[in-house]
């Protein structure tokens, strides 16, 4: 009897549970898209320039190819002018196009150059400098375990001096071969690949985290970074040091700290700010040290 008592006690109570329930239908506020602008300029290396516009957080489009701003009139001036054209390449780790305008003639160390990019009837413009000095990696080695806001992590350690006599900015970069068995760390999602079958691919992880040399003008200066990939021991690759011009630095700076303030409560709240008017974006260079050998431990 009192089963029954129970069992009935819960019927009624579901009952009206169901029937509270309404469906409501929410009101889409007008959307206005906006312009993203994203290109760094590398001595010796052609320009790549990702361009792509915001849609609304129901949208449906996510993937590079969706979101890229097509027929955009790009042109980067130095010396010449560089007239940009759309192109793409297969993300083999993500199993994905990816789009951007691309030039034909390579940057150049001490060049200042000048973007211009005309979208739907609005012009962008930006400037930059590739002037700042290169860096020389002094050592590696791996750390089995760091701590930071995002909890505990295995990481890759660089050091380095600093170039004395400038304001410098510094992120890490990372170059390796992978295949399919190869699975994306915390911030990757533990993703992997599913299109390449076992076949070796070359990825490139570029680290969150921008460091500047405030406080320690000409003296060492020390990267640990959790690595954007999973490995075993023997597993090979090859680290930089990026030097980062001003706006680059503050830009990507600012997206870190973005992030931070969306994970943790403690963090003052951070708006993103651009350096491109009138868009969203950046337009800078970075100087690459010399590449070193780096073999996981462990």
């Amino acid at each position: 009897m009192k089963n029954a008592i129970k069992l009935f006690s819960v019927i009624v109570i579901a009952s009206h549970i169901i029937a509270c329930q309404k469906d409501i239908k929410l009101k889409l506020l007008k959307y206005d898209s906006q312009l993203s602008i994203e290109c760094i300029l590398y001595p010796g290396k052609v320009p790549q320039l990702f361009l792509s516009t915001s849609v609304p957080f129901f949208s449906s489009s996510v993937s590079p190819s969706q979101l890229f701003a097509r027929g955009a009139i790009v042109s980067i001036t130095g010396t010449s002018t560089d007239n940009l054209v759309a192109d793409s390449v297969f993300d083999k780790f993500r199993c994905r196009w990816v789009t951007f305008y691309k030039g034909t003639i390579p940057a150049q160390q001490g060049q200042s150059y000048n973007l211009s990019v005309t979208y739907k009837g609005t012009t962008y413009s930006a400037t930059t400098t590739i002037n700042q000095p290169k860096v020389t990696i002094a050592s590696t080695s791996f750390v089995h375990s760091f701590h930071d806001i995002y909890g505990d992590h295995e990481g890759v350690i660089l050091n380095f001096n600093d170039i004395a006599g400038s304001d410098n900015s510094y992120r890490y970069q990372m170059n390796r071969m992978i295949d399919s068995s190869v699975y994306g760390a915390s911030n990757l999602g533990l993703i992997h690949s599913t299109c390449t079958n076992g076949a070796m691919f070359y990825t490139s992880e570029f680290g969150r985290s921008i460091y500047f040399d405030k406080g320690l003008d000409g003296q060492g200066m020390q990267f640990v970074i959790e690595p954007a990939f999973k490995h075993k021991m023997n597993d090979t690759a090859y680290v930089f040091v990026q030097s980062l011009d001003k706006n680059s630095a503050e830009f990507y700076d600012n997206i870190d700290k973005q992030k931070l303030a969306q994970l943790n409560p403690f963090v003052e709240p951070v708006f993103l700010k651009t350096k491109i008017e009138g868009c969203i974006g950046v337009f800078g260079s970075a100087v690459v040290s010399d590449s070193v050998l780096f073999v996981y431990p462990e």
